[in-house]
């Protein structure tokens, strides 16, 4: 499997945010994550993405467990293996398309980045805004900006969180096409939080997350 998650328990105080949870997924598979505001949606995503550790339980990423490596061997884990897609964009407003998206490579050297970059952003269909700053970009151009900096290191993971929360219905739809094209390009595991049912129902798999338990539905 190339994600394995057993047991997974994270509590904040005597809060119990997340408890026992416990599933596999293997490459190419998809999974969304349901479940009311503060239900623990997006602290199950920072988790599995190392942003944070969990109280109990383990987690495999490709057959590692990242949180046995050290600080900088975990960082260049997660900037490496794992990407992330927020509601809100979080661009450089000073950068261009192209430099936002190549970021995520600047920590790490890659030789091709550059021509990866512009390879990720052209699926993404921004080949004509490459040079523009993200306050000249529509609010759907600027997820698509977001996504392709996500999957610049091609990610076995890629995690989104409520990745279209703040689009409207026609740019929402765009997105979530894009985002299901990519993960079919890129054979990634992609693992959504959302609200939305519509979208939900994309995804191979479906979590509902309540009490801090997921149930697969």
């Amino acid at each position: 499997m190339a994600l394995k998650v057993e047991n997974l328990s994270k509590h904040f105080g005597d809060v119990n945010v997340l408890r026992d949870i416990s599933f596999e997924m293997a490459a190419g598979q998809s999974l969304s994550v349901m479940g009311p505001s503060g239900s623990g949606k997006s602290t199950l995503l920072h988790v599995l993405g190392t942003l944070d550790r969990p109280s109990e339980g383990s987690l495999e990423i490709e057959g590692q467990d990242p949180f046995a490596l050290s600080e900088i061997e975990l960082a260049r884990f997660r900037n490496q293996g794992i990407g992330f897609v927020f509601q809100e964009h979080h661009l450089l407003p000073q950068y261009s398309v192209l430099e936002n998206v190549l970021i995520p490579t600047l920590a790490f050297r890659n030789g091709d980045a550059r021509d990866r970059a512009r390879e990720i952003i052209d699926r993404v269909g921004l080949s004509h805004r490459i040079d523009h700053r993200p306050a000249e970009l529509s609010g759907g151009e600027r997820q698509r900006t977001a996504v392709a900096r996500a999957l610049i290191n091609s990610p076995a993971l890629l995690l989104c969180d409520e990745p279209t929360g703040s689009l409207d219905g026609a740019r929402a739809e765009e997105i979530a096409d894009l985002l299901f094209e990519l993960h079919e390009r890129e054979n990634n595991i992609l693992i959504c939080a959302t609200h939305s049912t519509a979208l939900a129902h994309r995804f191979e798999r479906r979590f509902d997350l309540q009490g801090g338990t997921c149930v697969e539905v």
